[in-house]
C-alpha cells in the first residue's frame, strides 16, 4: 500500500477529522473515506468511529497506530538520508513542546533554519502527559520534558529551571528575598494536575510537607489566578510566570529547587539525519542568555 493513505490515516487521528485531511492532502472528502475503507478491508477491521467528538480510532485503529506510525517515518528517515547524501537539502522534524518552553522555540526554529533553510518544522503543544504520548505513538520526532516525569526515553539535558514561590500580592513573608516550603506547611496550596505540576509534587514528597490542597487546576494561568485571588500558593518553574509577574508576589524557594528541562527520542539509535541535526543543535543552544535575562527580570 501506498504510504499515502497510510498519512491520511495519521492526519485523521491528528485532527479527529476526514474533512481536515482532505484539505491538508488535497483530495475530497469521499476520496478519505474510501481510502480509510479500502485500509479496512485490506486490514479486516474497523479503523475509526464517529461520535460527538468527532472521528475517533476503535481499539483496533489504537493498536495499529504505532506501527502504522513507524511506517511512515522509516520512508521519511529513508527519503532524508537520500537528501542528506548530498548536503541536509531536506527534511521534516516534528516537536512536541509544552506551554512555557514555547518561550525558545522561535529562536530555535529560527537559529536553525538560518543554517539549514530547507529543513520544515510541525510543532505540537500540549502538557507532558500529551507529550509522552505523542513520543510513544510516533507522532513527534522529539518531546521537551521535565526529567520527574520522563517513563524511559532517552533524555538529554538542555538547562534547569528554577522553581519558585508565588503568593498573592501583600502576603506578609519573613523575608521577601526567599522563602522556605517548610514555613508554608500550614497555609493552602494550589495544585496542578499531576501531569502538568510533577516537579512541585516531587518537591512536596521530598520535603515530606503536610500541605493543604485547596484547587486542582488544569494550567499555568488558572493556577497563577486562583493565587491572585487569595485561594492559595503555589510553586511554579520560573519560565512559566513570564508575562505575570505583576500580578502576584515571587519569592526564590530557599534552598533552591528546579526542574531540569530535556529533549527526548523514542529511539536514539533510529533518528532520521534531520531530526539528528536539530536535536543536537537543540543539544547545543546557548540557553542561559535567555534564561539569566529572565531572571534579573523577575528579581532584579
Amino acid at each position: 500500500m501506498d504510504t499515502f493513505n497510510y498519512r491520511i490515516f495519521l492526519t485523521i487521528v491528528q485532527y479527529s477529522s476526514f474533512q481536515k485531511a482532505a484539505e491538508l492532502h488535497n483530495v475530497t472528502p469521499p476520496a478519505v473515506s474510501h481510502i480509510v475503507k479500502q485500509m479496512e478491508q485490506e486490514f479486516g477491521v474497523s479503523l475509526f468511529i464517529r461520535n460527538r467528538r468527532g472521528v475517533v480510532l476503535t481499539t483496533s485503529g489504537e493498536q495499529v497506530l504505532p506501527l502504522i506510525s513507524s511506517l511512515v517515518q522509516k520512508e521519511d528517515m529513508l527519503l532524508q538520508y537520500l537528501s542528506d547524501l548530498n548536503g541536509l537539502k531536506k527534511g521534516h522534524v516534528r516537536l512536541g513542546i509544552f506551554n512555557s518552553m514555547c518561550k525558545y522555540l522561535s529562536d530555535l526554529i529560527y537559529g536553525f533554519k538560518a543554517q539549514y533553510p530547507n529543513i520544515t518544522f510541525e510543532i505540537y503543544q500540549g502538557s507532558y502527559e500529551n507529550i509522552i504520548d505523542w513520543l510513544k505513538t510516533g507522532v513527534v520526532d522529539i518531546g521537551f520534558l521535565s526529567q520527574t516525569v520522563n517513563p524511559h526515553f532517552p533524555f538529554y539535558r538542555i538547562f534547569a529551571d528554577p522553581l519558585i514561590c508565588i503568593l498573592r500580592k501583600g502576603t506578609i513573608t519573613a523575608s521577601d528575598t526567599g522563602i522556605s516550603l517548610e514555613s508554608l506547611a500550614n497555609e493552602r496550596f494550589v495544585m496542578q494536575r499531576e501531569s502538568c505540576d510533577a516537579d512541585a509534587r516531587r518537591i512536596i514528597d521530598k520535603l515530606n510537607l503536610d500541605i493543604r490542597t485547596v484547587c486542582h487546576v488544569v494550567d499555568d494561568k488558572t493556577t497563577i489566578e486562583m493565587v491572585k485571588a487569595g485561594f492559595g500558593f503555589a510553586i511554579m518553574p520560573l519560565l512559566t510566570m513570564y508575562g505575570f509577574e505583576d500580578e502576584v508576589k515571587m519569592l526564590p524557594i530557599v534552598p533552591a529547587e528546579e526542574r531540569v528541562i530535556g529533549a527526548c527520542v523514542r529511539n536514539a539509535h533510529d533518528l532520521a539525519p534531520a531530526v539528528r541535526k536539530v536535536l543536537e543543535f537543540i543539544q547545543d543552544y546557548d540557553y542561559g542568555e535567555m534564561h539569566e535575562k529572565l531572571r534579573k527580570h523577575f528579581f532584579e
